[in-house]
């Protein structure tokens, strides 16, 4: 799947899954802002002692990973997420964090490191929503094809994310 055809993918989106995308966006905001110190109080007023680079790129990778966390809510049949979805969008917000953590004594990632790294998580949070839609696509298309009697691809190590109970 291609970026234009992301594109298009995402404006279909039902209601619920934009929703979904825009609060959990908002709450990474707020989340890596606190964490990471790059919004201070000091004197009685409020304080940005952070890179402009910093500010500016985590709004993108907080709206990243909120269209990553929505593409798990309402999947296509046969593109439910599994455990392997997570790893790649929880190392982008970790390094997303580390390149503007300013709350450390010793920062990990001092200088020229934070921006490259800031860069690597928002290319890494666009592959993983890439891979994350494709995965939908795919399944779709498989879905499609089982009809005219052919079989899916299947993956044997890994765990579905939210798995139906066996009982009732």
């Amino acid at each position: 799947m291609n970026i234009a055809g992301t594109l298009s993918e995402l404006r279909t989106w039902p209601v619920k899954r934009r929703m979904i995308s825009a609060g959990v966006a908002v709450g990474v905001v707020v989340a890596l802002v606190v964490a990471s110190g790059t919004v201070g109080y000091a004197g009685g007023a409020i304080t940005f002692p952070g890179t402009w680079w910093g500010y500016l790129l985590v709004v993108p990778g907080a709206g990243l990973v909120g269209l990553v966390v929505a593409s798990y809510f309402d999947a296509p049949i046969g593109a439910e997420a599994t455990m392997c979805d997570l790893r790649w969008p929880m190392l982008g917000v970790i390094s997303l964090y580390l390149s503007t953590d300013l709350r450390t004594v010793v920062p990990l990632l001092d200088g020229f490191g934070r921006p490259v790294v800031a860069v690597a998580a928002i290319a890494l949070l666009s592959w993983a929503l890439l891979e994350r839609l494709a995965s939908e696509y795919r399944a779709l298309a498989q879905w499609d094809r089982s009809a005219e009697g052919e079989d899916g691809e299947v993956c044997r190590t890994c765990r579905p994310l939210f798995p139906t109970s066996s009982g009732s």
